[in-house]
């Protein structure tokens, strides 16, 4: 007699035929595909993160002006680009409120996702830059325009530059006397606070970077120093030199020139020269160039003020950059990117010097302009 424990025990599923090896295989295969697609899948998010798939950003600058003061700025700017991976268009337009309004209107709509401009006439172009910064990014550098709804500006605190400037006049015309200071326009907003940084440290005023500007066309009297009319060349270097020889001719007591712009020394030195004042009425100018250093070293200019050309391009486009991809942890306090500023005389010019050719802040020319896309 057969026990119930010794019975088969009943399939539990009698209809269900046996899996085929080749089933299983497809099933394994099934499996496998589905793990690669989710790898891919994980994988392309990932770089979609880190940006490499993503399209790169276009970035634009555009420029006040068309002189070798720009191409250091650009060489930054450059460089951020291929450090933060963004295509870069190059715009110098001369120093012109129309010319440089068309050349901005012309990047509307582009695609763009970030646009530097330097403001030739903050007030008088407000219109044009509130309709880029509704377009894209907008950051303004070497000149500032704050009514513009720009993200931030990036360059020096030029009322503070001025006033270092005004220090250098006491140094080298301790005894006092008249000064005449030359500009290209009124309307941009870093030369109008540098030359009311020198006026403002020349009179012993207290510090203010916000102080209203002085009549360009009047004399300003202080205890020791009379501030001339302002020299306006309407950044034209010829126009410079032939009204510094008309102040020389006019003002025999003239004891120093104040050069706001980087052709200003150079446009100076050849009114001097023309003249035979060289060596005797004192000069004192902004940034680095050739004949500003050569004037240095012959005695004939007594200090300039060197700004970070190469850094004002390079954060300019950096932060464009990284705002374009969504990060904004680099956007510096206040709304400013406030770059150093260092005195070059006779003590440190060799020392400068050297540096200009060894870490090229002088370089070569930039290409030409690159146009906007779709530009016509």
């Amino acid at each position: 007699m057969t026990s119930q424990t010794d019975q088969p025990m009943p399939s539990a599923n009698p209809q269900a035929p046996p899996v085929s090896g080749s089933a299983k295989v497809h099933h394994s295969h099934r499996l496998l595909y589905t793990i690669i697609a989710i790898l891919v899948l994980a994988n392309g998010v990932l770089m979609w993160n880190l940006g490499s798939l993503r399209p790169r950003p276009k970035i634009a600058i555009v420029t006040s002006g068309e002189g070798p003061y720009w191409d250091t700025v650009i060489s930054g700017a450059q460089e951020a680009a291929r450090i933060y991976d963004v295509d870069l268009t190059v715009i110098k337009t001369r120093t012109d409120v129309q010319a440089q309004t068309q050349a901005i209107r012309s990047l509307l709509g582009k695609g763009y996702k970030g646009v530097g401009v330097s403001p030739i006439s903050p007030i008088g172009q407000a219109g044009i830059l509130a309709e880029l910064a509704n377009d894209t990014t907008l950051v303004t550098f070497d000149s500032d325009s704050p009514v513009s709804r720009r993200l931030c500006f990036v360059g020096t605190d030029n009322y503070t530059a001025g006033r270092i400037a005004g220090e250098q006049v006491h140094r080298a015309i301790p005894e006092g006397g008249e000064v005449a200071i030359v500009i290209g326009n009124l309307d941009k907003e870093n030369t109008q606070r540098r030359r009311q940084g020198v006026i403002d440290e020349l009179l012993e005023r207290p510090f203010n970077p916000d102080q209203a500007m002085d009549p360009p066309e009047q004399m300003i009297r202080g205890e020791k120093y009379t501030i001339l009319p302002t020299i306006v060349d309407h950044s034209d270097p010829a126009a410079a030199t032939a009204l510094a020889i008309e102040a020389i001719n006019q003002h025999p007591n003239l004891k120093c020139f104040v050069g706001m712009l980087s052709y200003s020394t150079p446009a100076i030195l050849k009114a001097l020269q023309t003249t035979g004042k060289l060596g005797q009425i004192k000069v004192v100018g902004f940034d680095v160039n050739d004949q500003t250093l050569e004037g240095i070293e012959a005695g004939h200019v007594f200090a300039t003020i060197m700004q970070d050309q190469f850094g004002c391009g390079y954060h300019t486009v950096r932060l464009l950059a990284e705002t374009a991809r969504g990060d904004r942890s680099g956007l510096p306090t206040f709304q400013r990117r406030t770059l150093p500023v260092e005195v070059i005389n006779r003590n440190n010019v060799d020392t400068i010097r050297a540096l200009v050719h060894e870490e090229g802040i002088m370089p070569e020319p930039a290409p030409p302009t690159q146009p906007a896309a779709g530009a016509g």
